[in-house]
């Protein structure tokens, strides 16, 4: 079972929701009780803290974070409720005369919690903040990224960047000091020399009324001179944006070490994270009291270095599994970063740029690794977001142009997976549209747009063979191959892995026609094969020369593929064996079985095959389903076809009849989708 929280339950759900509301007086003086026994045991503090749970309206976030400073700095509740009003007094007339530090108006009606916890939670800061300045200036940062999985590692991150822009901002203060003394002294020497010049005209026309004249321009002259000097240095922002920021992995000081044990020492003493083998957690009203408790400058300063922060920690390459585990641990961070950059227009252009290849990142990641087509649909189209604010302020931008093509290439590519096809075409068109024009304006001189456009054209011929157009799909295969094998790179292993995956494709289309050709799909797979290193390329490969040989009557040279492509798979994904490429396997295993007539096994295999393209199109069911029912997804009514024709062979033809009439729902409700 999984339990979901949220304070406001949708609509579909009723039936199935349990509304709980906040603490009972008593019970919240019980919590704080148990929390700070000792601060809360005489009279007096027993009848504070019926005052103080009434005034934090009984929310347990806001009890628990009071009950914690009371402990930490040995303060009675007594004292810890005048403190408290001394420090909403200073809100109140904080925010009676600046509108930016009241409560924002869209929480509605949770704005009474977010008060509560904002109130709390402003004591404890004020403490944090004599103690130790940096955990504050970490715990800022920290509401920028996700609530949970935070971890030392992410805090030695934060920590050195944050000590980076402190650096990169005293050399410039450094600077303008230095050029500052230099105008300075240089408008020194020209107010002497003009002082010296209008004396002389004055001199040289006796005083007369056009040698003062001549004296007063040279002097205003030089006037001027000195303070357009002044203001240029002056202008000079320590707060630009630093475009020098590495997207490489940090080493840390002893520094970082140190200050990231204190900082987490700190926070968990305080009860402001809540930390678990661990790994740490805050809660989602606690980051939104500290994001709305910062200067839109200081919040716009924190989001670039947490951009940069997770810019060193992200190490994902598709192409390498290993290092596929620790960019899942920071996939969170690195998605609530770029929802925070949306909401800051006025970021440099850079770290638009930065924010909209994070998002880009995550999408590829949630779609490659964990199948979470939804999520990486979402993260692909905020990076879209991002790179459309980025272009408006950089025209005709060469990097913003090239990250929207990748973009809407990955794109296209998710939207093929979730069987949208016209959307993905759409998508994968605008992309080659977009790379054909920049290599026109380059003169076909860019490698790395070449390989954009062979990528896209190669990814267009996928889809039309999804979509049955042969003829079509072995157009744009071939023209992708021919870029790929025309490179000036065509030896290295990146362009021997694209080759192979061009080869796969056209294989397939060799097996689709009718009749098949199925000697030609064989020796196009095998030169895929002997060039395709990548784990996964290869299962892919195997898989379709196991595919093949079936269909050849190749029986046993078919299951060593499948095994070895399911090992390979395995090795692959690791814990995630739910994955749609597993399922893949499994059916090709379930068809082998079937020919073979190894009816138990084969019901066994497709039995295995929906229940991972079950999990896997689980966002394709109707809204308020069941878990058990079937999502709405053409290859779900595959598998359940097949099923059906084991049952039938098996006899079991009342099970037969019940998966068949589950396939025959789902391609109605295809074809009324298809229609609408």
């Amino acid at each position: 079972h999984v339990l979901l929280t949220a304070r406001h339950a949708p609509p579909a759900s009723a039936d199935r929701t349990l509304l709980l509301g906040c603490f009972p007086p008593s019970e919240s003086v019980q919590l704080l009780a148990r929390i700070a026994p000792r601060h809360v045991s005489s009279p007096r503090d027993a009848a504070a803290a019926r005052s103080l749970v009434e005034t934090l309206g009984n929310l347990p976030l806001a009890l628990g974070t009071a009950a914690a400073y009371m402990r930490r700095c040995d303060v009675p509740c007594a004292e810890y409720l005048e403190r408290y009003a001394a420090s909403e007094g200073r809100r109140s007339s904080s925010s009676s005369s600046s509108s930016s530090s009241a409560l924002p108006a869209r929480y509605g009606e949770s704005n009474e919690h977010f008060h509560s916890v904002a109130s709390s939670l402003a004591l404890s800061v004020n403490e944090i903040e004599k103690e130790n300045p940096t955990a504050c200036r970490v715990l800022r940062l920290l509401s920028f990224l996700g609530p949970d999985l935070v971890t030392k590692a992410v805090i030695r991150n934060l920590l050195c960047e944050r000590r980076r822009v402190d650096a990169v901002a005293e050399r410039r203060r450094r600077d303008v000091d230095r050029r500052r003394s230099v105008a300075r002294a240089t408008a020194a020497v020209a107010l002497g020399i003009g002082a010296s010049g209008a004396l002389r005209l004055v001199r040289r026309n006796h005083g007369g009324q056009a040698g003062v004249v001549a004296a007063t321009a040279l002097t205003a002259a030089a006037l001027l001179f000195v303070s357009q000097d002044s203001f240029l240095f002056d202008g000079h922002s320590n707060n630009q944006p630093d475009t020098t920021a590495p997207s490489t992995p940090n080493s840390f000081s002893s520094f970082e070490y140190e200050q990231a044990d204190l900082v987490w020492d700190i926070l968990k003493s305080f009860s402001l994270i809540s930390v678990k083998d661990g790994k740490g957690t805050i809660h989602r009203l606690m980051s939104q009291a500290m994001r709305y408790s910062q200067s839109d400058e200081e919040a716009r300063g924190n989001v670039t270095i947490c951009i940069d922060a997770m810019r060193s920690m992200w190490t994902f390459k598709p192409e390498r599994p290993d290092t596929w585990k620790e960019s899942q641990s920071i996939l969170e961070h690195v998605k609530s970063v770029a929802a925070h950059s949306l909401e800051y227009h006025d970021l440099s252009p850079e770290y638009i740029l930065r924010a909209g290849q994070l998002s880009k990142e995550a999408g590829v990641f949630s779609a490659m690794s964990l199948n979470a087509f939804v999520e990486a649909q979402a993260s692909l189209e905020m990076s879209l977001k991002l790179l459309d604010i980025g272009a408006a302020k950089r025209k005709r931008n060469a990097a913003f142009q090239k990250a929207k093509a990748e973009t809407l290439h990955e794109l296209g590519r998710v939207l093929r997976y979730q069987a949208n096809y016209s959307e993905s075409e759409q998508s994968l068109r605008e992309a080659l549209q977009i790379s054909n024009r920049w290599n026109t304006n380059r003169k076909g001189n860019d490698p790395s747009v070449r390989k954009g456009i062979a990528d896209t054209l190669h990814e267009l011929g996928v889809l039309e063979v999804k979509k049955h157009n042969l003829d079509t799909a072995a157009l744009f295969l071939q023209q992708s191959l021919d870029m790929r094998r025309s490179s000036d790179q065509c030896t290295s292993d990146d362009t021997h892995a694209n080759c192979a995956s061009t080869l796969h494709q056209l294989a397939a289309i060799h097996v689709a026609r009718k009749p098949p050709s199925l000697e030609k799909a064989k020796t196009l797979l095998q030169e895929s094969l002997s060039l395709c290193q990548q784990i996964g390329q290869r299962a892919a490969t195997l898989k379709q020369l196991a595919r093949v040989s079936i269909r050849q009557g190749f029986l046993d040279k078919a299951d060593t593929y499948l095994e070895h492509a399911l090992e390979l798979y395995l090795e692959l994904y690791g814990d995630n064996k739910l994955h749609i490429n597993i399922a893949a396997v499994k059916f090709q295993q379930g068809a082998l079985a079937l020919q073979r007539e190894q009816l138990e096994e084969a019901w066994n295999h497709f039995s295995e095959c929906l229940r991972i393209r079950r999990h896997v199109y689980a966002y394709a069911r109707t809204v308020g389903s069941r878990e058990d029912e079937n999502p709405i997804h053409l290859e779900v009514s595959c598998v359940l076809h097949e099923l059906g024709c084991v049952g039938f062979s098996q006899k079991r033809y009342s099970r037969s009849m019940e998966v068949l009439r589950a396939e025959h729902d789902i391609l109605e409700k295809l074809e009324e989708s298809a229609t609408a």
